[in-house]
């Protein structure tokens, strides 16, 4: 069962650039779900401050004859996400 949904916040060391989700520190490839207007879309986390500003959400979209169309999307801080 997925976790409850919590904002996509920084920690606490500015130092030490770091996103959260609640009380734990999110590291790249996470597996996540984000809240979108028509429910929520299982993805991966991705961030690394020396080379993007944000975090980014990696997603694939099915196509029709069973490919996929890998896309990603910043992550604004407050974004509601969730542990799947």
């Amino acid at each position: 069962m997925p976790s409850a949904p919590a904002p996509l916040r920084p920690g606490p060391n500015p130092a030490l650039p770091r996103y959260y989700l609640g009380e734990r520190a999110l590291s790249g490839g996470d597996v996540l779900q984000l809240c979108i207007s028509g429910g929520w879309v299982t993805g991966r986390y991705e961030y690394d401050p020396g080379i993007q500003p944000h975090p980014r959400f990696h997603f694939s979209i099915e196509l029709d004859g069973g490919s996929q169309s890998q896309q990603a999307i910043e992550l604004p801080e407050g974004a509601l996400v969730r542990w799947p």
